[in-house]
């Protein structure tokens, strides 16, 4: 029975750098469990001025400060000098 209770989920955290940033502080954003991201990742987050498309510098277990969660990964473009 206890085991019922205690069920939940704790989502990982990223945290992630903005372009515009010069100093090292980071934000951070869960995770979405349907997400596998990795240190380097550009992903896109909501901010208050809309989306945007930032660096992940660190992955954690945990955060007190994170409140979003990323909304998708940004996906490498492909070689321009390829033919398809």
């Amino acid at each position: 029975m206890t085991e019922l209770l205690n069920t939940t989920t704790s989502l990982a955290v990223a945290a992630i750098k903005f372009k515009w940033q010069k100093d090292e502080k980071t934000y951070d954003y869960f995770i979405p469990e349907a997400l596998t991201v990795n240190v380097g990742d550009k992903v896109v987050v909501e901010t208050a001025r809309g989306e945007t498309t930032v660096e992940v510098m660190a992955i954690k277990p945990t955060s007190e400060m994170a409140q979003k969660k990323i909304l998708r990964i940004v996906e490498p473009e492909a070689d321009k000098g390829e033919v398809a």
